[in-house]
């Protein structure tokens, strides 16, 4: 799968040319781990789950475990792998963001490959073909990218010289960038956080803590400032919350993710590492990924080899081949989700 538009050959590397390994190396590094991590969802959950309810009908769930021991501890290890899969791609696509000409061909790539990856997606991962619970990545990635969008539209009208925005505007996207992320809390599976009572409590602090830190910005540096913090809070929040009701793979934590790379942009190594960290607060099963650290600090900001759409096209590829290889060993009724 590739995140990263080539359509300028020559343009500028965002981080500058230190380094040892292509673009095209770190997408294939990233590709790599995300087929892993595929397999073992796709493949070995299904031979686990096939096996330990036919254990179970026989009376041998215990005698069965013991004997897949290994086969287990592999299943857990190459999740582990493919942890470094998504925050590598998130890192990608904030670079295609960059070096793209044409924003808008970049996202209708996106929104293509997504509509087509999700019956293989949904065959391989979820066992079903259609599962509205659950949406591929692509999703995910074409939400990171709207916010993108929307950041660089408010940094670019601030930076034109033009008209403030009408007050009411203004004040609305301060509410609304106080409101809106505490709105996301509330929705969110990802943070787990059970009962109404501490959902109410989780979204008081959140906006608190936005009330507060917008305060001491608009003493520091300016209503204006506050006000521009507040609309950005408010297009991230609106793209974070629409990844979270249509159920995408990461959700709104994974367009949190992209957006807190863009952010850091400048400085790779802690770009990955913020955005790695805001995967940890998700599940902390995903504190593998910071393994991912390691290529991300290697890259030279060269784009190495023309495989633009070798990458976008993979990721629906595997998942199909996936799906057909658990078909012939058996076990493609097998659901997962």
């Amino acid at each position: 799968m590739e995140n990263t538009d080539n359509n300028t050959p020559q343009a500028a590397p965002l981080f500058g040319e230190q380094g040892y390994i292509s673009g095209s190396t770190v997408k294939i590094i990233a590709v790599i781990a995300m087929f892993i991590d595929h397999t073992a969802a796709a493949v070995i959950a299904r031979y686990l789950v096939h096996g330990i309810q036919t254990a179970i009908a026989a009376g041998t769930a215990h005698a069965w475990e013991q004997e897949h021991t290994a086969l287990y501890e592999a299943y857990y290890f190459m999740r582990d792998i493919g942890r470094l899969g998504f925050p590598i791609f998130c890192f990608l696509l904030v670079e295609g963001f960059h070096r793209t000409r044409n924003v808008r061909k970049y996202a209708l790539r996106l929104g293509i490959f997504a509509l087509i990856s999700e019956l293989p997606f949904n065959l391989a991962i979820c066992g079903q073909v259609c599962n509205p619970g659950y949406q591929n990545v692509y999703f995910t990635l074409l939400s990171g990218l709207v916010a993108l969008c929307a950041f660089r539209f408010l940094e670019t009208y601030a930076n034109a010289g033009k008209k403030d925005m009408p007050a009411l505007l203004r004040i609305l996207f301060l509410v609304t960038g106080i409101l809106l992320p505490a709105v996301f809390v509330h929705i969110s599976d990802t943070l787990n956080i059970a009962g109404q009572k501490k959902r109410f409590i989780a979204c008081v602090l959140v906006s608190g803590v936005l009330i507060i830190g917008l305060f001491l910005c608009g003493m520091r540096h300016g209503l204006r400032r506050a006000e521009a913090i507040g609309a950005n809070l408010t297009a991230l929040s609106l793209c974070m919350i629409a990844a979270e009701l249509l159920c995408t793979d990461y959700a709104g934590m994974g367009v949190l993710t992209i957006a807190v790379m863009y952010l850091l942009r400048r400085h790779r190594v802690l770009s990955m590492a913020a955005g790695c960290a805001v995967l940890s607060v998700m599940t902390l099963s995903e504190l593998p990924a910071f393994f991912a650290v390691i290529p991300i600090a290697l890259y030279n900001g060269r784009r190495g080899l023309k495989m633009k759409y070798f990458f976008y096209a993979f990721y629906p590829l595997h998942l199909a081949l996936l799906y057909i290889v658990a078909v012939l060993m058996g076990l493609g009724g097998v659901a997962l989700l």
